[in-house]
């Protein structure tokens, strides 16, 4: 028995008309399984296409991910840097404000220095040398604590330090800083010693009392010239005119005045360091009991009341009630 023929496909190729014509016979399986290979090669190529796109796109997005990490990371160092700045800036700010307020207070300071060596510094009616004598004999009679003739000797030095650390390249502000608080202090520590300068030499009596520097009459023991007798004269007596003026030796304030027989009309002042002065036989009163005086300024008149014998003005200086030779303090006044 005959086995069955597998249908085939038959191709006939007509190359042209005088051509032989071909033909080809493929079976029915092969038309089918050629295809489908076909397919499957092309599903295989499209799938390794596939894989490999979708490693390159985890690589692209691992890589993406980490410049991402790498961006946020120094975004964040930036914006700590930025922070800084601003805190420093902000630090500059308050330390630049402070040194200008310290800075006008220095101002203030140097101005108050500057007018107080102004009126008692070395063009003064006092030199270098009559400070010294002065403060020789104040402290001889008084308690009081002897001038300094250089108040800006620190203060000149540290002037001199902050203009070199100012003028330096490396300019450091909290150094600055400090340099003012110790030129602060200095500054202060010089206008108290000048402040205690100022009233040891205004509150010391050395200026003459009146207009006319004759004496009649020294401090010290002589004739008395109502009994004859001999007794201590505990003053000097200036001759004058009446109604000239008299004046205070010092800064002070008028603890009494009165009038009684023997020291006519009088007025009495203290001053700095314990020390009073004492005018008496005055022809008018013009200060009261609690009135500041100041050197030079008018507390009344010559005269020739109470116990005189004409007029004149007995000139009298107690320390701690008793009575010192005044002699010993206009003698540091120089006449003109």
């Amino acid at each position: 028995m005959k086995r069955a023929r597998k249908p085939k496909w038959s191709f006939v190729v007509m190359r042209g008309a005088d051509k032989t014509v071909k033909q080809f016979h493929i079976s029915k399986r092969s038309v089918i399984a050629v295809p489908a290979l076909i397919a499957i090669s092309v599903s295989g190529c499209i799938a390794a296409l596939q894989i490999k796109s979708a490693v390159q796109l985890n690589d692209l997005e691992q890589q993406l991910s980490a410049q991402s990490a790498k961006y946020a990371q120094t975004i964040s160092s930036k914006d700590d840097a930025i922070v800084s700045l601003q805190q420093e800036i902000v630090d500059l700010s308050r330390q630049t404000t402070e040194m200008r307020s310290k800075m006008e207070q220095l101002g203030e300071l140097e101005q108050k220095l500057k007018r107080l060596i102004d009126k008692y510094g070395s063009e003064n009616e006092y030199s270098s040398a009559d400070i010294a004598a002065d403060a020789e004999q104040l402290s001889l009679h008084t308690k009081a604590p002897k001038p300094s003739v250089t108040l800006l000797s620190a203060t000149t030095q540290s002037n001199y330090r902050m203009a070199a650390l100012a003028s330096s390249a490396s300019l450091d502000v909290n150094a600055i800083s400090d340099m003012i608080d110790t030129l602060e202090s200095s500054m202060e520590q010089s206008l108290i010693q000048a402040v205690a300068r100022q009233e040891a030499i205004d509150g010391y009596p050395s200026s003459w009392p009146t207009t006319s520097k004759r004496i009649s009459s020294s401090f010290g023991y002589r004739k008395d010239p109502f009994t004859g007798k001999t007794a201590f004269h505990a003053g000097i007596d200036i001759q004058g005119r009446h109604g000239d003026p008299v004046l205070s030796a010092a800064d002070g304030v008028v603890s009494e005045t009165g009038s009684d027989s023997s020291m006519g009309r009088y007025i009495i002042v203290n001053h700095y360091g314990d020390l009073q002065t004492v005018y008496m036989h005055l022809k008018q009163i013009d200060a009261k009991e609690g009135d500041e005086v100041v050197r030079g300024e008018r507390i009344g008149l010559v005269g020739s009341s109470g116990r005189s014998t004409g007029p004149h003005l007995h000139f009298q200086i107690m320390q701690k009630s008793e009575a010192v030779n005044p002699l010993k303090f206009l003698a540091l006044v120089k006449e003109s």
